[in-house]
């Protein structure tokens, strides 16, 4: 970004849909010595406030406040002179929070939000994706109200980030065996993931509009450790997040699209963001997830020879008529260029065209996580 406020602000995620016993709610404190900032841009700052009143939440950091709501639906707001566009799920007591941030740089910030079993440290894992780079982070937070009130009502309470889990043990107080049978892992389909897509309706920056949706599906199995995870015909949508015509003299059409969900053929739907890698047809920025058209300068050339061409015979067959065909046709081809060159400024470059069956390749920007049984996988 172009400030150092504006890149301190995007560490700020907001914090989504609130269980019920789970309150982010208060003033929170900068552990650094409990943090891994590693190369995070910029520090974040010492405090954190954080108030919900409703389905609206609101977060100060540095004397700057915004404000974002908690009704299940996509987030949109601004800092400084960035679009933030932001959805959060729970993961069990955790929040995952994922933003997509538009403006002077674009990249994604990926947040898992998780309060201690006191409920007086905040542990936040952040990944930021820029393009083909990475960065994570662990953030720690602690709320000194709460544990004041803790270290009150019980001097030895635990003020760990996150508590060990206690050893079960069977009847006879001997630990579970090691024999005794597990859940089978989590599947998780890895950051990086390149999954190849068909569109289903067809794009064309002459009639596509900003906020328009994007419906793709994919056209070959996503496979690991030898079993299918994403079958061929699962079900992708999208956003077209702008559109620019190409210009009447100079100025490529450009179409900038975002993948924004991922539901498989039995119905189980996965929310990310996730951004345009391959396309078979113009030419792709993939830091930026857009596809350019093609220039016109060949064609504009055409045109004026064509048409000065076509003067020029006309002046020379008119010119002759009088007695005077090669001034005919000289002012004939200097008529004819004129007006192809007025054709070139009044006409605009080539359009950018989806058919319906492009073929693009995307490539996630987060991980998707899956239990066995949601990809019946036994």
């Amino acid at each position: 970004m172009r400030t150092k406020v504006s890149t301190a602000l995007a560490f700020l995620l907001p914090l989504g849909l609130l269980a019920a016993d789970v309150d982010f709610s208060g003033n929170w404190t900068l552990d650094r010595q409990q943090s891994n900032l590693r190369n995070l841009p910029v520090t974040p700052a010492a405090q954190l406030s954080i108030s919900e009143q409703g389905s609206t939440v609101t977060c100060t950091e540095a004397g700057v406040t915004w404000s974002f709501y908690l009704d299940g639906s996509e987030s949109k707001y601004h800092i400084k002179d960035s679009g933030m566009n932001t959805e959060s799920k729970w993961e069990g007591r955790a929040l995952l929070i994922n933003t997509l941030v538009s403006g002077p740089q674009n990249y994604v910030l990926e947040d898992r939000w998780e309060l201690s079993k006191n409920r007086a440290v905040l542990t936040i894992a952040r990944t930021i994706r820029r393009g083909a780079s990475e960065t994570e982070a662990t953030l720690v937070y602690r709320n000194q109200e709460r544990l004041d009130a803790l270290r009150k009502a019980s001097p030895a309470a635990d003020v760990a980030p996150v508590a060990a889990a206690p050893t079960l043990l069977r009847a006879d107080n001997s630990p579970p065996s090691s024999s005794a049978p597990s859940a089978p892992a989590r599947i998780v389909i890895q950051a990086g993931t390149k999954i190849p897509l068909a569109l289903v309706n067809s794009l064309n920056t002459k009639y596509t509009a900003e906020g328009d949706r994007v419906y793709l599906e994919t056209v070959f199995p996503i496979t690991q450790n030898g079993r299918i995870v994403i079958p061929k015909g699962s079900y992708v949508s999208g956003t077209v997040t702008e559109v620019k015509r190409a210009g009447r003299m100079k100025g490529k059409a450009e179409m900038f699209l975002r993948f924004d969900s991922l539901t498989l053929p039995n119905g189980v739907t996965r929310d990310f963001r996730s951004r345009l890698d391959n396309a078979d047809a113009g030419h792709v920025d993939r830091e930026e997830g857009k596809i350019e058209g093609e220039g016109n300068k060949a064609g504009d050339a055409r045109t004026v020879a064509t048409t000065a061409g076509a003067g020029a015979s006309i002046g020379a067959i008119a010119g002759s008529a009088a007695g005077h065909g090669a001034m005919g046709a000289g002012i004939g081809a200097v008529g004819g260029a004129a007006a192809g060159l007025a054709g070139v400024l009044l006409s605009r470059g080539p359009e950018v065209v989806l058919a319906k069956g492009t073929t693009f390749e995307m490539v996630l920007d987060r991980e998707l996580r899956y239990e066995p049984r949601e990809l019946q996988i036994q």
